[in-house]
């Protein structure tokens, strides 16, 4: 005769199995922070090291043991992140880069005539520079003629905030036609801009941050007029 119970019986190792796969599935925590967690600190201080070093000190003279120190870490941890101290450059770089892409488009995308978007996008990516000068040193000096793919990264940057030149042009400009082909004539402004940040740099250039953007809000309005074509009036065959 089999007794029924009120709850069915569970094993030993049925509860064991359980725990097991429980602990299996979460990850280890070592002072609150998972591994994936850590490896992004250590990630982190080194990005934060390698803009302070090369945007001090220069590429040149800034070797991965130095970075390491900086960071309070070690070289293992270095690779762990990094291939070499030139992919610790080029990921500072594009920070530096993404950060001003994003200010200038969210600047831009308030003003809604051609001037006043030139004012924002110029003051927008011009304070991120100046107002941190380590930026502005990673930005036009450290990361020219490293590499053929550090070359590429900065001219494919150029082309994309050249291209963010004409297409803000083009949304409050009415739908105009260029006349000037926009292509040759932004990146011609965007080159520009960034020997005058080299000489600003280098303290070849007597002139403050708001005169700079000022010079070049007007400079930038004046060429957008230029390079549009007027509408023409409707003629009137009556």
């Amino acid at each position: 005769m089999i007794r029924e119970t009120g709850s069915p019986q569970v094993s030993l190792g049925a509860v064991r199995e359980c725990l097991v796969a429980s602990l299996a599935q979460e990850p280890r925590r070592y002072r609150g922070l998972t591994a994936s967690e850590r490896r992004a600190q250590r990630r982190e201080r080194l990005m934060r090291a390698g803009l302070e070093l090369f945007g001090t000190l220069g590429y040149a003279n800034t070797s991965i043991r130095a970075v390491c120190a900086a960071a309070s870490t070690n070289s293992r941890y270095f690779y762990e992140s990094f291939g070499s101290r030139e992919d610790l450059l080029y990921s500072v770089y594009e920070r530096i880069v993404n950060e001003i892409v994003l200010a200038t488009t969210e600047a831009t995308a308030k003003a809604d005539t051609i001037e006043g978007q030139a004012r924002a996008g110029v003051r927008a990516g011009w304070t991120i520079l100046t107002e941190d000068r380590r930026k502005a040193r990673v930005i036009a000096l450290e990361v020219v003629g490293v590499s053929d793919r550090l070359e590429r990264l900065r001219r494919d940057t150029r082309h994309a905030l050249a291209d963010l030149t004409v297409r803000n042009a083009q949304s409050v400009s009415g739908g105009m036609s260029f006349r000037l082909d926009p292509v040759l004539t932004s990146r011609s402004l965007i080159g520009a801009v960034v020997e005058v940040l080299v000489d600003w740099i280098n303290g070849d250039l007597d002139a403050s941050a708001d005169e700079i953007v000022e010079h070049f809000t007007r400079l930038f309005t004046a060429v957008t007029y230029a390079a549009v074509e007027p509408e023409t009036p409707a003629s009137d065959d009556r």
